[in-house]
């Protein structure tokens, strides 16, 4: 799930006008855009001029009748989430439920400028999406109450996409509070030899964030959970943190605070180390049963790919789907705000590996069925998503399984270019095949239909009308386009198959 529905009417539309352009760089015409977004063209207008004048990240340009984006230099499409996220008055809104420094819907109206039926309106519809994740919303006083590793965890990914940079997170902090947290961080994974990676450290500094504001209001993770073994920083970073802490959010700090502003070390939710995994494997049965079904689940993997990925790789990909899901509920639902970035590469990805990504997913919806464990939508594609990324060579071994395909290349090309073009084919396409050539040109030549019996596809740079037009084939630029990639990719994805 993600909370796209709390957005305004005319907000939403203005990111999907955005997105859909971003994902169509040579452009779309009105009608394409009408139809899209289910606006009329006056509308569609007032949306352009408005994002033109609201920032200067992107411009919506019309050229030969195709609306198109325009980027600014070093800008990537994050900004177009972060800049919703800081302008929206109902995130605006689920950032004050985290510092809980407003009683009540008078109290919010006024810090935020909003009329108060606004705001009740605003909460209501939050109120309709947190309910789904299991987060309630309390009223008396406007407060978040539920799982505190999915409040948590909620906030994360709504940090993420709101801070374009690390600073921009820390709410009125100053430098040397900022190094505070960055500090403490970068000790404890080097104490206990934690995996140590930008993302890592990003993820354990918001989440020590968004845990002292939790603190702070007295939402503690439950104490009987964090009972990892991994050991706190030397003392000089863990006084001047203490400080900090005291400084900005009033809190004064206990081992077992700095304990739960780590909790997803602690609490074993996310594990970044062998010997933490050892620990877990010996300590909790729960963690014990969910790491070897999912270790199951790579098997299936292996098995699929016709590869062996090897002990270590398949611990890593083990772990780190445990990493991904075990913050929720086995029955609930995976939090993501705006930005669908996994779901958006799995859809261009099916266009031109269809086969593969099915292959991927039919194994999953086995697993996610015979265990009865996150089985909604959302986390299905999340394994996939993770599975087929964490191996760099799945497509093409999931594609060498497919039955063999033989693609003849026909052209008016001399020798040496045709088997340029050939060798082209075979370098940037994925799947089991082999490019076949013949001599003979096409020149006042009819294709004789035994001929084509012996291949799968017709691939050529000539026109061929006299080729049936069931008769799989495509017609490519002497020099393979971008186009001709996809065509290409798609024809052996569906022939696969």
């Amino acid at each position: 799930m993600n909370f796209r529905e709390i957005l305004g009417v005319s907000n939403l539309r203005h990111l999907r006008l955005v997105e859909l352009l971003y994902a169509c760089r040579t452009g779309l015409s009105s009608d394409q855009l009408l139809e899209e977004l289910e606006c009329s063209l006056s509308v569609l207008l007032k949306d352009v001029k408005l994002i033109n004048s609201q920032q200067d990240a992107f411009r919506i340009v019309k050229y030969k009748g195709l609306y198109q984006l325009q980027i600014k230099s070093h800008v990537s499409i994050n900004r177009l989430y972060a800049d919703t996220i800081q302008q929206s008055p109902e995130f605006q809104i689920i950032e004050e439920l985290l510092y809980e420094e407003c009683e009540n819907i008078i109290d919010l109206s006024k810090k935020l400028f909003l009329s108060p039926s606004k705001t009740q309106r605003n909460l209501k519809k939050i109120e309709s999406v947190l309910v789904k994740t299991g987060i309630n919303l309390q009223y008396r006083p406007l407060r978040l109450e539920g799982k505190e590793s999915v409040i948590r965890h909620m906030y994360y990914r709504y940090f993420i996409e709101k801070s374009d940079r690390l600073d921009s997170l820390y709410r009125d902090l100053k430098e040397f509070q900022i190094k505070a947290i960055t500090e403490l961080v970068n000790q404890f994974i080097q104490v206990n030899k934690l995996e140590d990676n930008y993302i890592s450290r990003k993820r354990l500094g918001y989440n020590m964030y968004i845990s002292l504001w939790r603190i702070k209001n007295g939402h503690y993770y439950p104490k009987s959970e964090l009972e990892s073994d991994l050991m706190l920083p030397e003392k000089q970073s863990l006084d001047a943190f203490k400080r900090m802490a005291l400084e900005v959010f009033r809190v004064k700090l206990s081992s077992d605070k700095i304990k739960d502003c780590l909790w997803l070390s602690y609490s074993g939710v996310v594990v970044a180390s062998k010997s933490q995994l050892h620990s877990a494997l010996r300590k909790e049965d729960e963690y014990t049963d969910c790491y070897y079904r999912h270790l199951e689940l790579v098997e299936e993997f292996d098995s699929l790919l016709n590869f062996s990925l090897g002990n270590d790789k398949k611990q890593e990909l083990a772990i780190v789907l445990l990493n991904e899901h075990r913050i929720y509920e086995p029955d609930g639902q995976l939090i993501d705000i705006l930005f669908l970035q996994r779901k958006i590469f799995l859809e261009k990805l099916s266009e031109t590996h269809d086969q593969a990504v099915k292959k991927v997913k039919k194994i999953v919806d086995f697993f996610v069925r015979r265990y009865q464990i996150y089985q909604e939508e959302d986390f299905v594609w999340n394994y996939v998503y993770i599975l087929i990324t964490m191996v760099p060579q799945s497509l093409t071994l999931l594609a060498s399984c497919d039955r063999p395909l033989k693609l003849l290349l026909l052209s008016e090309l001399s020798p040496t270019e045709e088997f340029f073009l050939g060798s082209q084919i075979e370098n940037q396409i994925y799947g089991n095949f082999e490019v076949h050539y013949v001599e003979k040109k096409l020149t006042n030549v009819n294709i004789n239909r035994s001929e084509l019996e012996k291949y799968d596809a017709l691939i050529t740079s000539s026109s061929v009308e006299e080729v049936p037009e069931e008769y799989p084939t495509v017609v490519i630029d002497p020099f393979l386009t971008n186009q001709d990639v996809f065509q290409l990719q798609q024809l052996v994805s569906k022939l696969a198959g």
